[in-house]
């Protein structure tokens, strides 16, 4: 399914500096890498009037192995939006799916970054000093929610971080944190005990238990 907008942010990294005489003068410079954020859904069934392909029809689980191998074997991808000039290589840097209540359809948002090919030379350093022992670990009693963490959720369910989709509202339930996207305004993603996906829920939403 085509997302319904597409936008692709280009920035600069161009620089203001003070010349005598001259005063403020613009430094051109290279471009930062080009960004790409959109959402959109898998169909689970080729039941739709947009799915064009059916005969070569796939359903969520395929796209979401194929981008989830990709992201495990460090390896670009090509964007290419047909009739547009969007043709680059980009990594993935964020990728979020869930499921909708009343459809068997996945949602999900995924970000992606030009990918810039570059040599690196290996540089092999001889008489690397000892590596300094690891910290014992200790456990955490600041009360601070931490992936794996058990939690106690009161709140309204969520498709994605930033409070799309939005789904049921728990109270007093015994779950889990499994995901934390810090910054956003559903940061915790909840799961059941037996790490069955939920939603993303707001900060205010879960309790360590």
């Amino acid at each position: 399914m085509l997302p319904q907008e597409f936008m692709v942010s280009s920035a600069g990294s161009n620089e203001t500096v003070e010349m005598v005489k001259l005063g403020q003068v613009s430094v051109l410079r290279d471009r930062q890498l080009q960004q790409v954020e959109f959402s959109s859904f898998f169909p689970q069934k080729p039941d739709y009037a947009f799915v064009k392909t059916k005969d070569k029809f796939e359903k969520p689980d395929f796209y979401i192995q194929f981008i989830e191998q990709v992201r495990k074997d460090k390896k670009p991808l090509r964007l290419v939006v047909s009739d547009t000039p969007i043709n680059f290589l980009a990594s993935v840097e964020d990728f979020e799916y869930g499921y909708q209540a009343g459809t068997e359809d996945v949602y999900y948002t995924i970000s992606l970054a030009e990918y810039r090919e570059s040599t690196v030379k290996l540089v092999v350093i001889e008489n690397k000093p000892s590596p300094p022992k690891p910290a014992q670990s200790r456990p955490n009693t600041s009360g601070a929610i931490t992936a794996g963490c058990e939690v106690i959720v009161n709140g309204r369910l969520h498709r994605d971080s930033y409070g799309s989709g939005p789904g049921k509202t728990l109270r007093g339930y015994r779950g889990k944190v499994n995901y934390i996207k810090l910054g956003r305004g559903y940061p915790y993603h909840v799961t059941t005990p037996s790490g069955g996906w939920l939603g993303w829920v707001t900060a205010g939403s879960v309790k360590r238990a």
